[in-house]
């Protein structure tokens, strides 16, 4: 029962700040994904028709990074890992696919370009940061604390992988239809790891991302900062790595 001295402009107040609170709790949930494990090594091509590719479920949706709302630009990606390599695949929709950069290590972030962000142990302020562009161009970073990464040139993957295939062109103007990419990170690289290879059950922080310029800016994620910037660790989505094998 509401008390009588309570008017109807206060119960309104109330109820909005207890619709607030939810939506503010909701948006701060971090999202959760179980890693499988695939029998056999990726081939790296860009094109995802590994049989393990359609065993692996997406990880769940991208939405915009400063606030959690939906995004219509439609995003997809997976993961899988093996006894040498964490395998991610994306898949993006894009009417108009758009690149500059060919020259690792370049500053991909400022055009279109995915992401992936992997600290696996909590514990350390270190973590990596790759990304891929259209053009099949990477830069690979490793940070020892928040924005504070090696300089570029001093480390790459000796042994990463990856590759990409558009369905168009990559010149910005309309009519493509979109991109795919394929990372294989070596698990030898992930130096701050309990265990390599990964353990049933072990739980690392990862958070995924795409950024899009034409024809209109956008910055999405997996597990979204609410800030713009994408280097919020505590962000990051959790990964747990399952015994279960895929193809």
């Amino acid at each position: 029962m509401i008390p009588q001295h309570l008017g109807r402009p206060t119960i309104v107040v109330a109820l909005v700040c207890v619709m607030l609170c939810s939506c503010s709790a909701t948006a701060q949930e971090l999202p959760t994904y179980t890693v499988l494990k695939t029998r056999s090594p990726i081939r790296v091509d860009g094109r995802l028709d590994d049989p393990a590719w359609t065993v692996a479920p997406p990880v769940g949706s991208f939405v915009n990074n400063v606030d959690g709302s939906p995004s219509s630009l439609q995003t997809e990606a997976r993961i899988l890992y093996d006894d040498r390599f964490l395998y991610f695949a994306f898949k993006l929709a894009d009417s108009n696919v758009w690149s500059t950069f060919r020259g690792r290590d370049e500053h991909l972030w400022t055009e279109e370009v995915v992401e992936v962000f992997l600290r696996a142990d909590p514990e350390t302020r270190s973590y990596i940061e790759l990304e891929v562009n259209p053009l099949g161009t990477l830069i690979d970073i490793y940070l020892v604390d928040v924005r504070k990464p090696l300089p570029y040139a001093t480390w790459n993957s000796a042994k990463i992988d990856w590759a990409v295939q558009v369905d168009g062109t990559v010149d910005g103007l309309e009519g493509d239809s979109g991109w795919t990419c394929e990372l294989a990170l070596p698990l030898e690289d992930v130096v701050p790891a309990p265990n390599i290879p990964p353990k049933p059950g072990d739980r690392w922080r990862l958070s995924l991302y795409r950024v899009e310029r034409k024809p209109e800016r956008a910055s999405l994620a997996w597990s979204p900062t609410m800030k713009p910037d994408f280097h919020v660790p505590d962000r990051f989505g959790v990964i747990i790595f399952s015994d279960r094998l895929a193809p």
